[in-house]
């Protein structure tokens, strides 16, 4: 059975030295038991731990997990002397558990499933297929950077073959900060354009880009990310030239409401 840690069949509070506890209020039928847990911070990952540890007290022992973003995707390398390799320490969190499986979606590089106990990542194939079969059919497709291009191009072959735009941030050598955004085509006079990347945070990323293509004439650009966080400020979004943004509620954020340049997808439909 499917059973959504959010449930109102768990109790969970915290005391006010910072402890957490949870009580399951049924006895849940069947023994494979499948939980969707959406990261809300680092809190949440002890809710979900005191969860397994508690299904695990009643018997049940054949655990799956969903977890559709997982945390600590984007700090997958060690890239100054001092720092911790998140992705590691929260996939080892998670590998303590013992589930049997844990379904990710669209997390932000290979380092996921690699580092992640009996891993199965869910593309974002599906779900811009959706996406595009509401949009006019003739569009191209936009990496972000050199980094997305190998997810762009296995999305291209899986939709079916659409012209891929290749984009690349140039930065500042000395210290690595973004100075700027370079779109590898030279007139894009009315194309729609179908930008694809697996996070927005800040939205800076796609804000430069964004006003590059349209320098080059693109006629619509349509944002689409499997994670958003709700912190990035739309109207600078749409002032950049982004038509529209859609994504999924695979973050538990209360802003992220449904409406004329915000479009929403429920994550359980696509995971």
């Amino acid at each position: 059975m499917k059973l959504n840690t959010e449930s109102k069949t768990i109790k969970h509070f915290i005391f006010k030295s910072g402890e957490n506890h949870v009580q399951l209020l049924n006895d849940f039928a069947g023994h494979e038991i499948d939980l969707f847990f959406r990261y809300a911070g680092d809190q949440s990952l002890f809710k979900l731990a005191m969860i397994v540890d508690a299904l695990k007290r009643q018997g049940y022992v054949d655990l799956s997990l969903t977890i559709p973003y997982f945390p600590g995707a984007r700090q997958d390398r060690v890239c100054n002397s001092g720092e911790a390799l998140s992705v590691k320490v929260y996939a080892d969190f998670i590998n303590n558990m013992g589930f049997r499986k844990v379904s990710v979606f669209d997390p932000h590089s290979d380092v996921v499933a690699a580092v992640v106990n009996n891993c199965r990542v869910v593309k974002n194939h599906d779900f811009v297929a959706k996406v595009i079969q509401k949009h006019p059919s003739n569009y191209s497709l936009v990496s972000p950077d050199a980094g997305a291009n190998k997810k762009i191009f296995d999305l291209a072959k899986h939709l079916g073959g659409p012209k891929v735009i290749r984009a690349d941030k140039i930065r500042n050598v000395a210290d690595g900060t973004i100075i700027g955004t370079e779109v590898y085509a030279d007139d894009l006079t009315g194309q729609s354009l179908v930008l694809c990347d697996d996070i927005c945070a800040g939205g800076r990323t796609f804000i430069e880009l964004a006003k590059k293509l349209k320098e080059k004439n693109a006629a619509k650009v349509i944002l689409i990310v499997s994670h958003y966080e709700g912190v990035a400020n739309k109207a600078l979004l749409k002032e950049s030239g982004i038509d529209k943004v859609i994504t999924t509620n695979s973050l538990p954020n209360a802003c992220l409401i449904s409406d004329d340049f915000l479009e929403v997808y429920e994550i359980n439909e696509l995971i």
